[in-house]
């Protein structure tokens, strides 16, 4: 447990495992607002409840204890808040229905119910409900009196409250958080605020829509028929359980094709689970820095898309088990080349990040029941070759960006082979790099022979492996495809192209039994009249998408 002040209240927190706390756990926040019984504790109770089961319950606000919550069904959401050896961290249990304990409670803490917490209490376990359920979270928003939604410091406490100032044009409006990695504009640093501010409507705010995030998921919209292809025989039938994982760099971090492949799929009917495991530097979404807002982000922001995005990482940080076989120098061979074992960009301590390594084996067993491996890792293979060959590389010995494939070829089949040591049956997918960018937005066609030469030399290496498919990606010339936030990595019509042509993959390669109908590439690609489009020629296109009323419509850049 861990003590947390915030203005003039304080409470004990009990402290998940790291895995859990930013993710999980939702702590509710402790105000300073005045005391009102059934009111103020019984509404903090329901937020309680909305957090997983992994984040259990949380002490009673404001360092208050058990007895001062008035609804027994919000009761079994707590532990008691007082700082008190006797009473402090004891569960909340609620008395039977229509009972109360003595003294009028309808709520005490579970030694003070038992009879066990001093001579004072007396056994009223007969009234207690001792394995009283959690309550369900509140269908209706709930406010604290006079108390703002920008005191809220956690996202999933600020989607359940209405700001509970008096005065227009604040007072009553919905609280909405910020997206992952970012805050509102204003005085330190806001993850929550009244709806009308963040969307520049009041106050004369300015617009912070690209700032706002999500409460929940809409209602999956399917896509129509007319979108969709079927085969037979294929390892995941037409609407079954599918599990995916993802292995990349900045790629699966700073962009958000792994979220889309996941809204797609459950579009498509795919029962989508992705669950958590022991590969240390995975992350549930994007990590690190802010993304661009999707159109359809709503669909997606609030589920979790399990992945590895180690930023800056090459090939090399997903192969060995150890920096156990570099030598006193700090490199290893590779392919006939000394490459210094450090990860990150530049091979650079500083640009690694908190993990060291991942352990193949323990990337292999993690992922040994998805039912397909993407493998998106090796882009900086080549561009740390191109950019800073003398970090990377040892005795004065550099290869050029065509030899770094070789480098590149080795540690794939080593990451592949250690995954099919634990599953042989597991079908991985390689996905090739993407264009370079110019001028910020567009496609480089300078150097798209390159790109496409490295990507058809890491292909014919890679592909020896069985169940081995190599994923060339292709985006439009002079289309808008890059971002402004993080330069140099796809924005949302980048993405959706990679998520549509790996979904496509998983099609062509037998993975799944229902596709996407996908247009060609030359006439669909960069085509703008998403209103003229057949839904093939739409999903195939980076400016179009089927959207949530089965009709094609214009797919943007995304907020930024």
């Amino acid at each position: 447990r861990f003590d947390l002040d915030i203005g003039a209240a304080r409470a004990r927190v009990p402290l998940l495992p790291p895995k859990n706390r930013a993710h999980s756990t939702r702590l509710i926040m402790m105000v300073a607002a005045p005391r009102r019984k059934g009111v103020t504790l019984a509404a903090l109770a329901a937020v309680a409840t909305s957090s997983s089961a992994l984040a259990g319950r949380v002490p009673v606000p404001g360092g208050r204890g058990c007895y001062e919550i008035n609804d027994p069904g919000a009761c079994c959401s707590f532990t008691d808040g007082r700082n008190d050896p006797t009473y402090g961290g004891q569960d909340c249990v609620a008395a039977k229905d229509g009972m109360s304990f003595q003294g009028g409670a309808t709520c005490q803490p579970r030694c003070w119910a038992l009879g066990e917490c001093n001579r004072d209490s007396s056994d009223q376990s007969a009234i207690a409900n001792l394995t009283c359920p959690v309550a369900p979270a509140p269908a209706a928003r709930l406010v604290l009196p006079g108390v703002s939604c920008t005191s809220i410091q956690d996202r999933g406490t600020c989607c359940q409250f209405s700001d509970g100032r008096a005065s227009a044009p604040f007072g009553g409006q919905e609280c909405v958080p910020t997206r992952p990695y970012t805050h509102f504009q204003g005085r330190g640093g806001m993850v929550c605020a009244p709806r009308c501010w963040a969307e520049g409507a009041c106050a004369g705010a300015p617009d912070q829509s690209a700032r706002m995030g999500f409460c929940r998921a809409p209602e999956v919209s399917r896509l129509p028929d007319a979108a969709l292809s079927t085969q037979e025989d294929a390892r995941v039938p037409v609407g079954g359980r599918l599990r995916f994982y993802i292995v990349g760099s900045s790629n699966a971090a700073w962009q958000t094709w792994p979220d889309q492949m996941h809204a797609m799929l459950r579009r498509m009917g795919y029962e989508v689970e992705l669950p958590d495991t022991d590969i240390p530097g995975e992350a549930p979404g994007p990590v690190g820095r802010r993304v661009p807002k999707c159109m359809d982000a709503a669909s997606y922001e609030t589920l979790r898309t399990p992945r590895l995005g180690m930023q800056g990482w090459s090939t090399w940080g997903f192969a060995y088990e150890s920096d156990e076989d570099c030598d006193a120098e700090g490199f290893r061979r590779i392919a006939g080349w000394k490459v210094r074992c450090m990860n990150g960009w530049a091979c650079k301590k500083k640009w690694r990040g908190p993990i060291e390594f991942v352990p193949v084996s323990t990337l292999a067993k993690g992922v040994k029941d998805a039912d397909v491996v993407i493998l998106a890792n090796f882009v900086n293979d080549g561009r740390n070759a191109l950019y800073c060959p003398h970090d990377c590389y040892g005795d004065g010995e550099v290869p050029d960006v065509m030899q770094s494939t070789d480098i590149t070829g080795a540690d794939l089949r080593r990451t592949i082979q250690a995954i099919h040591k634990e599953n042989p049956r597991m079908p991985v997918l390689v996905v090739g790099k993407y264009a370079d960018a110019k001028h910020v937005l567009y496609v480089n066609d300078e150097t798209l022979a390159r790109s496409n030469a490295i990507n058809a030399a890491v292909a014919e290496k890679v592909e020896v492996e069985p169940l081995t498919h190599f994923v060339n990606l292709t985006f439009p010339s002079g289309v808008n495809v890059f971002q402004t936030l993080n330069t140099g990595h796809a924005n949302c019509r980048g993405d959706k192209v990679i998520a549509s042509t790996v979904i496509d993959a998983m099609f062509k390669h037998n993975i799944i039994a229902r596709g996407l109908r996908l247009g060609d590439e030359d006439a669909c690609l960069a085509r703008a009249d998403c209103d003229a489009l057949s839904l093939d020629c739409c999903q195939r296109s980076a400016l179009c998408y089927v959207g949530p009323d089965g009709t094609c419509a214009g797919y943007t850049p995304g907020l930024q």
